[in-house]
């Protein structure tokens, strides 16, 4: 066994841009110091005293903060992660979460303290933070017996991903436990666990008949530094309250938060003009580039630009022709307007990306991968020589074997994006009805969510635009989406070399590993061309700087984050 969380972190650490972003962060491997005494001073000589040190002045607390959100007020439940709840508690808000990043993406400690990892990732010796008087909501302690709970509850009743590869756990002591990854995954299943794994209460969800759908008072009661206190269902807030001056050691520096849902990004936008809310809080959904004017001057508010991991791409359906063709999949790569869509999707800072996908801003970036580029005469060219010829005279090339194509673009569904992929799609319509590829867009998909996420999870699509969240693409890679596995619930790609490698990924166990694996699935996409980036840009998430300081903006996630409850002063 070796203690690993130095190497984890490495792994995990963004590779930022220089001219962008720099930082520096403590040291990965241990978690933040309790405070301690000092040891008194020698005494001065009498002929000679020192003088008094000045006393550091005392910095105020934030007595209110206000964060708008454009998730509904419900569900209200620690098992859900939409609605304002469920994204808040990305934040080790509410909820108390195992682990958390900061912002260079490295793991820190939370509520799993400590942790080593097998030579071979068979195993994590993981230490918790149940001797340190943490407590539910409701007044009951946390106890090892919670956090044993909650890795049979995740995997065994909420079917939940995140733990799936421990298939055992062993108590080592009130504080210690072992738990077992017989597939050697041990790396992946701390990376894929940071952020998003919170503890249940076992006294609470024990008892739960239906704990899926379960959304009553005990719902919401988690063991993070907040707590739930009131919800006005008209005025659509929820309001939450520390739980004490510290938690785990650290002082907590907002003792309220006031958390608002906003019906669209415009009218967040306009409340934080107004100065009715201090932050936006929006997981994976940063404003678009064309509301930059309208913020771009106002006192006291940031942009909060960072560079982004998150990235619109196309996915391709495996199971379905003309799709399923590799040629096909290169001739629509080689149509499309790269200039174009880099300047919608991100307006100045919008950025023509490389054909390896992964964003810079990611671990696993291939910089040595070429930049993804428009010619019309070779993609024609591969087109006609797989081919797709125009054989009736009509404009559009008909399928290798004489049938009409049609190609069916079907974009995600997303409340918030819906005017970007509208447009997204028109281009890409555009683009490849310029080489003779007929295409159509897929209008249920557009008005309806169900039909649109039934026919991903059918995996009987032909092109998908879709979003890769930053939260995927900074350990799972954007790959994931074309994963044809359980774990995606997205990806049709059946090519044995794409899906070994990507196993590779989740299976590596050092950050060598997970790179090596990194830069084959990118050097796999430039030749087979599994799915198509189609800008590289910036994240937006704006926030207030007039009367706070001390902010933090996490790249591609934004001011609201867990150091906020910590780290945030009123100016002066």
């Amino acid at each position: 066994m070796k203690r690993s969380k130095r190497f984890l972190s490495s792994l995990l650490a963004v590779v930022l841009l220089a001219a962008l972003l720099a930082g520096c962060g403590g040291k990965a491997d241990e978690p933040a110091p309790a405070p301690t005494t000092a040891a008194p001073a020698t005494p001065a000589s009498p002929a000679s005293p020192a003088p008094a040190a000045d006393p550091a002045p005392a910095r105020g607390v934030v007595e209110e903060l206000r964060v708008g959100i454009t998730k509904d007020i419900e569900p209200r439940s620690l098992t859900s992660e939409s609605g304002s709840f469920g994204r808040m508690n990305y934040n080790a808000f509410c909820a108390g979460t195992l682990l958390v990043r900061d912002s260079e993406n490295q793991i820190r400690p939370n509520l799993m303290t400590d942790w080593e990892i097998a030579e071979d990732g068979s195993y994590i010796i993981a230490t918790f933070a149940t001797d340190q008087g943490i407590t539910w909501h409701d007044g009951e302690p946390f106890t090892i017996d919670d956090v044993i709970f909650t890795i049979d509850f995740m995997n065994n009743v909420l079917s939940s991903g995140y733990m799936s590869k421990v298939t055992a756990v062993e108590k080592l002591s009130d504080t210690q436990l072992k738990l077992i990854i017989p597939d050697h995954a041990a790396y992946f299943t701390l990376g894929n666990s940071a952020v998003f794994v919170r503890v249940y209460p076992k006294h609470i969800w024990e008892n739960i008949e239906d704990p899926k759908n379960y959304v009553g008072e005990e719902a919401t009661i988690g063991c993070g530094p907040y707590k739930l206190v009131n919800v006005d269902e008209e005025a659509r807030v929820m309001t939450y309250e520390a739980v004490g001056d510290t938690y785990m050691g650290r002082e907590l520096t907002v003792k309220k938060v006031v958390v608002r849902t906003y019906d669209s990004q415009d009218a967040l936008i306009m409340a934080l003009i107004n100065g009715d809310v201090d932050a936006m809080n929006d997981y994976s959904n940063p404003i678009s580039a064309t509301m930059l004017d309208s913020i771009a001057n106002v006192p006291g508010l940031d942009t909060g630009k960072s560079i982004n991991q998150g990235l619109f791409e196309i996915l391709f359906g495996f199971n379905k022709q003309p799709t399923d063709d590799a040629a096909f999949r290169k001739a629509v790569r080689l149509a499309l307007d790269y200039e174009l869509l880099a300047y919608t999707i991100g307006g100045e800072d919008g950025q023509i990306p490389g054909m390896g996908i992964i964003s810079p801003a990611s671990v696993g970036h291939d910089p040595s991968i070429g930049k993804v580029y428009r010619d019309l005469d070779e993609a024609a060219a591969i087109l006609d020589g797989a081919g797709y010829v125009d054989k009736d005279g009509d404009g559009y090339r008909e399928k290798p074997d004489g049938t009409p194509m049609d190609v069916l673009v079907t974009p995600q569904f997303n409340k918030t994006k819906a005017a970007m992929y509208q447009r997204l799609a028109e281009i890409i319509i555009a683009n490849l009805d310029e080489v003779g590829i007929k295409c159509t867009l897929d209008e249920e998909s557009v008005r309806n969510s169900d039909h649109e996420s039934a026919l991903r999870k059918s995996g009987e699509y032909e092109i998908v635009i879709c979003y890769s969240t930053q939260g995927v693409a900074y350990y799972k890679t954007s790959y994931l989406y074309m994963f044809n596995n359980p774990i995606s619930m997205w990806g049709t790609c059946t090519l044995p070399e794409f899906d070994a490698a990507y196993n590779d990924l989740l299976n590596a166990l050092n950050s060598e590993e997970y790179d090596k694996a990194a830069y084959r699935l990118q050097a796999i996409n430039v030749e087979e061309c599994v799915g198509i980036p189609l800008a590289w840009d910036m994240a937006y998430y704006p926030y207030r700087t007039d009367k706070y300081e001390g902010w933090v903006n996490y790249p591609g996630w934004g001011v609201i984050n867990p150091e906020t409850w910590y780290n945030l002063h009123p100016i002066g």
